[in-house]
């Protein structure tokens, strides 16, 4: 059976392990990202790391999903923030077929996300569904018929930053209103921070959370209008590519069923009646092992058949 040694690249850590064809993970473990110059240390990590698997497993090729906008066909960072310095313009396939002689596939890591959630998670069965990681950022993965949906320039799937409320908040990418700063956690916890008259690093999300299920008035109010937004995002998704199933990850979605039940609640409230009726708004089912999965999917289509 063949065996794949998958990285999943972030800006604090790069977990890693090792992955059989039928989605099993054999080993997993993580290290800390570098702090410079990650154009050549995060492919030399890889690699060695690598060679470590090698000793044990027999890998046949590498899966790596990534932060960042990626170039799949070329295996190359096209940009990255300062979260990984140094980043943008890494050439990670080049540099690991030198450096190991093993084929290897670069995916976004949402889209690996998602196509994780479709091969053993939430996704599973389904030929079309919609896959979110709402957190500091919202980033999204679109499935058409089993495949996943990149656009004609691979960019597809930025739905953080589509425009909700025009000329609203100015983004980091460059817009204003775009729909990351009214319905990401970071965007509750500042609005929460706003009105607190408090500092955003004073409270974090779990513990605003947690105000919110006691009835403190202010948390309840910021969360309420927080849900609104979030809806009105998974409402315009909805009405333009009807995919019958979102599947939600990230830091809110571990707030589990009361979260999924107000979310569902205000969403057949807000979409079109025929559509309310047909779509699922779900918890994505592989929590911190769905960039694995979704990397060893990657290399097993691409370059490990």
């Amino acid at each position: 059976m063949k065996t794949i040694a998958c990285f999943d690249v972030g800006g604090t850590f790069i977990k890693y392990g090792v992955v059989n064809e039928e989605g099993d993970i054999l080993f997993k473990s993580k290290f800390p990202s570098p702090k410079e110059n990650c154009k050549v240390n995060i492919p030399k990590l890889i690699s060695e790391k690598t060679k470590e698997l090698q000793k044990e497993y027999d890998i046949c090729c590498i899966g790596i999903c990534t932060a960042g906008q990626v170039d799949s066909e070329k295996g190359e960072i096209v940009f990255a923030t300062e979260n990984l310095p140094g980043y943008t313009g890494a050439k990670i396939y080049e540099d690991l077929k030198r450096l190991t002689g093993l084929e290897s596939y670069v995916e976004n890591d949402v889209n690996a996300v998602g196509l994780g959630e479709m091969w053993k998670g939430a996704g599973k069965g389904k030929d079309t569904f919609v896959c979110m990681a709402l957190g500091t950022g919202i980033g999204g993965a679109i499935i058409i018929d089993g495949k996943l949906y990149k656009g004609v320039y691979g960019g597809a799937g930025e739905v953080g930053h589509a425009i909700t409320n025009e000329g609203g908040e100015p983004c980091n990418c460059g817009s204003k209103g775009c729909y990351e700063r009214y319905a990401s956690t970071s965007a509750l916890i500042r609005q929460y921070a706003k009105r607190a008259n408090i500092h955003e690093d004073s409270i974090n999300g779990e513990e605003l959370m947690n105000r919110v299920r006691n009835g403190e008035k202010l948390a309840v109010e910021v969360y309420n209008e927080f849900l609104k937004h979030v809806v009105a995002g998974l409402v315009t998704i909805t009405h333009i590519l009807d995919p019958g199933l979102i599947a939600i990850g990230g830091g809110i979605s571990a707030q589990g069923k009361p979260f999924f039940d107000e979310i569902n609640e205000l969403f057949k409230k807000e979409a079109m009646p025929s559509y309310a009726e047909r779509t699922k708004i779900v918890p994505a089912e592989l929590k911190n092992d769905a960039g694995l999965i979704g990397a060893c999917y990657a290399a097993i289509q691409n370059c490990c058949k």
